[in-house]
């Protein structure tokens, strides 16, 4: 309080005593520095915020469940991973000294010719199993014989894919009169020479039975087509050959029958009139009636009964120009199409 009356006395101009002034002068800069002090003090001081911490919230994705199956056996396989040992490398045995046993020299091994192959004796004699190369596996290559035996191959201008064709031929009086023997060995020539070895095929005559050239299908070989060809060329005669006894007409029942029995997948059949049948003889004998429908449905049942499919190619060889001609071509008609084969007719030179 003395320092402020002492100032205010020296705002007063009033008159103080020296040692008091002094003093005065003296608590004034002391009182001076000291709040110089806490201002700089105050101003150095840090106020110290205390912020709460955010409270930290994880949030995690749902991981995918296994059933428990598929669990139990993803744990198993890698159970059997670890179990599983891995493949021991064995070190190579090498020898630096000279063998005792000294071990004969090879035979001079020559390479066959294949293009002749097909014709030796061991394919002719093993000619079903070569012919079968790939069915074992279920392969479809054609091999050395055309896959399981099939053939790209033509008769009378009609494409087909065979293993096992039977050409049905109607040698009687009037078919042979027309020429069949003749063009049948020339459309036969072609058919052969694109069958091959793996490929079976048989050739029937028939009047109203039926004679074969084979009593089974045989393999298309070098010897067994021209054992054919020389067949096709004897003078055939219908009233030795092809006949039912106790029977007459004109029918391929018996012939197709017989195809059917070998085994073929595709059956041509020349003719030029429709099958009828008598039992009998020709001027006595009492006609079937039914005999067309028994073998259409014979043909129809070919693979309820066999389990297999079995085509059919007509061929109406100069037919006659009247109604019995037509009549063998509609009926013949209807056969290839129960069987998905077609029919071609070859009409009379004009």
């Amino acid at each position: 309080m003395k320092v402020f009356a002492v100032w205010s006395a020296f705002s007063q101009n009033r008159e103080v005593d020296p040692a008091t002034r002094k003093r005065t002068i003296n608590a004034i800069l002391i009182s001076l520095g000291i709040h110089v002090v806490l201002v700089v003090l105050a101003v150095s001081l840090t106020i110290l915020v205390i912020y709460p911490k955010p409270k930290m919230m994880f949030e995690g994705k749902k991981s995918p469940s296994l059933p428990a199956r598929k669990l139990e056996h993803a744990i198993r396989v890698k159970q059997m991973q670890k179990q599983t040992r891995k493949p021991q490398l064995l070190q190579r045995l090498v020898t630096e000294a000279p063998s005792k046993v000294s071990l004969p020299e090879m035979p001079q091994m020559t390479t066959p010719d294949v293009k002749n192959l097909r014709d030796t004796p061991l394919m002719n004699s093993r000619a079903g199993s070569i012919g079968g190369v790939g069915s074992g596996g279920g392969g479809a290559g054609r091999g050395l014989t055309g896959g399981m035996g099939y053939s790209d191959t033509k008769f009378f201008g009609e494409n087909i894919r065979t293993r096992a064709i039977t050409i049905c031929m109607d040698i009687s009086p009037s078919m042979i009169a027309k020429g069949v023997t003749r063009d049948v060995l020339d459309e036969s020539i072609k058919m052969l020479e694109n069958m091959n070895v793996g490929t079976k095929f048989n050739i029937v005559v028939f009047v109203d039975g039926g004679e074969a050239f084979a009593p089974q299908m045989v393999y298309a070989t070098q010897e067994n087509k021209q054992k054919a060809l020389d067949w096709l060329k004897q003078p055939f005669d219908g009233r030795r050959q092809g006949n039912l006894r106790g029977f007459s007409g004109s029918t391929p029942h018996m012939a197709i029958k017989m195809a059917v029995e070998m085994g073929a997948d595709t059956v041509f059949v020349l003719s030029d009139d429709p099958p009828y049948l008598k039992q009998g003889d020709m001027n006595t004998g009492v006609e079937i009636p039914t005999h067309m429908q028994d073998i259409e449905k014979f043909v129809r049942g070919i693979e309820s009964s066999t389990g297999r499919s079995v085509r059919f190619y007509p061929i109406l060889y100069k037919p006659f120009e009247n109604d019995r001609g037509k009549q063998a071509i509609e009926y013949y008609k209807g056969l290839a199409r129960a069987t998905g084969g077609k029919c071609r007719v070859i009409p009379r030179a004009p």
